[in-house]
């Protein structure tokens, strides 16, 4: 069961629900499936993160409904923030982290982790947030047309990175979990980021299975909502 939930894990395309897994297995019950597949996932967060060169977009997106009584900038959805490197005729390696708040300490913060301050130059929306990267060290150089119908113009490989991820989130799983998120981002960039090494996922993801701390059910519901 392991080995098959590597597999679909680190190989499959769209990677595998909870509930199709445990269809597909025979797994003793969805909650298992879950919290197995979950388990894996935590793993990945141990892997080693370059960090970007060269042009790296950095943007900020929501993922998930609109909550009752919530209203303005996001509207009570989860917040996901990324970095991507521009290449020349396809995006490089990404970055997500979920971002509950879109403040100028958080997404410098994120951004600033993500790269190499030297190497890079960051292409970003208008957001004013991004402002206070100068005081890093680090030019912003806002785009235009970063939102709405020309949003591809300015950060063509975050919108298309973007775009991506939801309809990954919606197609395999129909949503998920705030609380969950930035294990299935985990995920989503493990495989985006070596989507022409095929060879390599497997055993990337099964040392990490192997070197990852036990994380039972119990952790796994107790942790705070993103």
């Amino acid at each position: 069961m392991w080995f098959l939930g590597i597999f679909f894990l680190a190989r499959h395309k769209t990677g595998i629900s909870a509930l199709q897994f445990q269809r597909d297995t025979g797994v003793g019950s969805d909650q298992t499936a879950w919290a197995l597949l979950h388990k894996l996932r935590s793993g990945l967060a141990n892997l080693p993160s370059p960090l970007l060169k060269r042009d790296a977009e950095a943007d900020e997106t929501y993922i998930g409904g609109c909550r009752a009584g919530l209203h303005g900038r996001g509207a009570g959805k989860a917040g996901v923030a990324i970095v991507v490197e521009r290449r020349d005729r396809t995006a490089g390696s990404a970055r997500l982290s979920v971002s509950p708040r879109a403040t100028p300490a958080v997404l410098t913060s994120f951004v600033h982790g993500a790269i190499r301050p030297q190497e890079a130059t960051v292409p970003t929306d208008a957001w004013g947030s991004y402002t206070a990267l100068r005081k890093m060290g680090i030019d912003p150089r806002p785009q235009k047309g970063g939102h709405g119908r020309h949003a591809l113009d300015g950060l063509p490989w975050a919108h298309t990175v973007f775009g991506n991820l939801k309809t990954w989130l919606r197609g395999t799983f129909h949503g998920v979990s705030p609380k969950h998120l930035q294990r299935y981002l985990d995920e989503f960039v493990f495989r985006f980021d070596r989507r022409w090494k095929d060879a390599e996922r497997f055993p990337r993801a099964l040392h990490c299975a192997i070197d990852t701390d036990p994380f039972p059910y119990h952790r796994l519901m107790a942790e705070r909502s993103g």
